[in-house]
């Protein structure tokens, strides 16, 4: 009785596998299964040193049915999308384009990420083009601050940049907003369709 239940137990976990890997690779139109671990992604990727898992570990982890560990680590928000690693692949493994799936799927998980920072950013960034039609840095900052609790965070720096005109105190609206809403419109009518990630 014991093996059937471990049996059930395995294939359950392989399913669930499965169907993770078969969403990555949707989102990122790119095989996961093809990579046979040369590592020549890994040699080449400029933020490796900063990653906890190289490009090809991640792959591989998730290979392994281990994407849960992929999702809570750093290395998919430390990837810089340079595309070294998709360039490099001599198996045409798009890596590039499965760590923007990997963001997508750990940022609609509201997973427990380590750089939960880089999602608070990228939210407030969008909001503010959303809002303004182009970046306002001053606000961007402060918000952020305050969200993420980091009060004093960067508080020497703002003088600084003020005073040699890198950051702007007011803020005005770009001229398009109408059309950048637009876009945005487009954007949520393509989700809802499923044209969009």
């Amino acid at each position: 009785m014991k093996n059937i239940k471990n049996t059930k137990m395995e294939l359950s976990q392989e399913t669930m596998n499965v169907g993770f890997i078969k969403k990555v690779e949707a989102l990122s139109g790119s095989s996961v299964r093809r990579c046979f671990q040369c590592g020549k992604c890994s040699a080449g990727c400029p933020m490796r040193s900063f990653m906890d898992h190289p490009p090809n570990r991640i792959v591989r982890l998730i290979q392994l049915g281990q994407w849960e560990r992929v999702l809570a680590g750093r290395s998919i928000w430390y990837c810089a999308s340079c595309e070294t690693c998709s360039t490099r692949c001599p198996n045409k493994v798009d890596l590039a384009a499965i760590m923007d799936a990997l963001r997508k799927l750990s940022w609609d998980a509201d997973g427990p990420s380590k750089e939960s920072y880089v999602q608070l950013a990228n939210k407030l960034f969008i909001n503010n083009i959303k809002q303004y039609g182009r970046q306002y840095e001053m606000r961007l900052a402060a918000v952020f601050n305050v969200k993420s609790g980091q009060f004093l965070k960067d508080l020497m720096l703002g003088p600084k940049l003020l005073s040699k005109g890198k950051l702007k105190m007011f803020h005005s609206k770009n001229k398009n907003l109408a059309e950048i809403e637009k876009i945005f419109s487009r954007i949520e009518e393509m989700r809802k369709k499923g044209d969009a990630p």
